[in-house]
């Protein structure tokens, strides 16, 4: 937990950081002579650094405040000159005019618990002071519901219904309070684009209401840009203390009748689920939904609120698919060294054939589209169709991604027809594995590979909750491990 102050480089901005200072002190408990003390502190800090450095423009003054064992570190950052820390003027107040100079570190340790300055090479320099409180209090942090109040909430009656354009606001604040600020699906922060979705049918929303009428559960149908039969499902999500509630299961019910019954054309849906704790993994599992692609290092892991998680980590889902009506008949084209998981995966959908033809592209030029997430550090590179070109167009890319700092990439290839013979090799060379299967459209699928640039993954870190799961993690640990040794 720290407190940070960012203001203007400038001597006239004293009384902005002393303010920030002593009023951080009155906060954590400090007394009307230690909040002084802070602020004279503070005073002689801000002036050394001040009017040692004239910084540029753009330069800005930081401060950042601590909370450590019975008091408070506050942290100076000096971006000006080195310190020669070995000749620091020494003050002495019993021949005060002899080197003033030296006065404000006479005065800093005097009005505080320790002081020093640090050397932190190309960050430059900090001046820290530390200072105890006698009544230091810390904040009080969000208790827990107790535990009766979690009985009141798994026992209370919700209302379960699909949601309107009305409902938007509350499903913003339940994303909100499930995920803080952390959620990949950004439509669930934007009330207004929110409203339109459910108001177009692009997002299908299914909720429960307590009896005050807030929506305290929410899972959700988003279709696909590219399919309008075809939707992701889930964004459960609920406030921690109605988890033990069985609207939670009422709510799935409804949103897996709903895919059953074709309701507004929807055909299949897929799940992208978590595989930071195993909750959503086990549900899509009783809803009939089939592991067939596994997605790792998408994001860093999100902020589950009330969920015990393994050690953040990068993000890894799990991508599941249900087609409760079926499938048409489709081939898929993938090279055979993959039709033993390939087969594992697809074998519950009888409609789906795979093939291992190949064949030289016929066209020259591919057609590539590449979706960036820079926040994420991940890029998605997808072929629409496979030219002669292929392999120099995605050389291209990766070299440009590499540059750019991107560290996990994802390939979509195009499966519904035969494949370049030297596919497999060329990706090796290139650092891509196989990594699944994902649907494209009713009768076309993709093919998944990835690479991950610049970081070391832990596959024992992903939590599955399904043996078909597992074994495709296992195939690509293999595949991982092998290029690894290569390197």
């Amino acid at each position: 937990m720290i407190s940070r102050l960012t203001t203007f480089h400038d001597l006239r901005a004293i009384p902005v950081i002393q303010g920030f200072v002593r009023q951080t002190g009155r906060f954590f408990g400090a007394n009307e002579t230690e909040a002084q003390h802070l602020e004279l502190a503070a005073e002689e800090a801000a002036s050394f650094i001040l009017n040692a450095f004239r910084p540029d423009p753009t330069e800005l003054f930081a401060i950042a405040c601590e909370p450590v064992e019975k008091g408070l570190l506050f942290r100076f950052r000096n971006r000006g000159i080195p310190v020669d820390e070995e000749n620091l003027p020494v003050y002495d107040r019993h021949d005060p005019e002899k080197c003033l100079e030296g006065l404000p570190f006479f005065l800093l340790e005097s009005l505080t618990d320790s002081f020093c300055l640090k050397n932190e090479g190309c960050n430059g320099w900090v001046l820290v002071f530390r200072k105890e409180l006698a009544d230091f209090r810390p904040p009080e942090l969000q208790k827990p519901p107790d535990d009766s109040d979690l009985e009141y909430h798994a026992r209370e009656k919700l209302q379960v219904s699909l949601a309107t354009p009305s409902d938007a606001y509350d499903i913003v604040k339940l994303t909100y309070l499930t995920y803080r600020y952390s959620y990949a699906k950004t439509v669930f922060y934007y009330r207004e684009t929110l409203q339109e979705a459910i108001a177009e049918g692009s997002v299908v929303a299914f909720v429960a209401k307590n009896e005050e009428g807030e929506v305290v559960v929410n899972s959700s149908y988003l279709r696909s840009p590219s399919c309008p039969e075809i939707a992701e499902a889930g964004m459960l999500m609920s406030r921690p203390e109605y988890r033990k509630n069985r609207a939670l299961l009422r709510v799935s019910r409804m949103q897996t009748r709903y895919l059953q019954q074709g309701e507004s054309n929807l055909r299949v849906a897929f799940a992208n689920l978590v595989t930071a704790h195993t909750r959503s993994q086990k549900l899509a599992h009783a809803f009939h939904f089939v592991p067939l692609a596994l997605k790792i290092s998408v994001h860093d892991q999100a902020e589950y609120i009330g969920i015990d998680t393994c050690t953040r980590r990068r993000e890894s889902l799990l991508y599941a698919l249900s087609a409760p009506g079926g499938l048409p008949p489709s081939v898929i084209h993938l090279p055979s060294c993959h039709h033993g998981i390939a087969g594992a995966l697809i074998g519950g959908f009888e409609a789906l054939r795979l093939s291992s033809e190949t064949q030289q592209p016929n066209r020259a030029v591919s057609g590539v589209k590449l979706n960036r997430s820079e926040r994420d550090r991940t890029a998605t590179i997808v072929f629409e169709h496979i030219g002669r070109d292929w392999l120099t167009r995605l050389h291209h890319l990766l070299r440009e991604l590499d540059a750019d700092g991107y560290i996990t990439i994802y390939l979509h290839l195009p499966a519904d027809r035969p494949l370049p013979p030297s596919l497999e090799s060329s990706l090796r060379r290139h650092d891509f594995f196989f990594s699944g299967i994902v649907i494209r459209t009713m009768n076309k699928w993709n093919l998944l590979y990835t690479a991950l640039q610049g970081q070391r993954f832990d596959f024992d870190a992903i939590s599955l909750g399904h043996a078909r799961s597992c074994e495709l993690r296992d195939y690509m640990r293999h595949a991982y491990e092998i290029m690894e040794a290569t390197v």
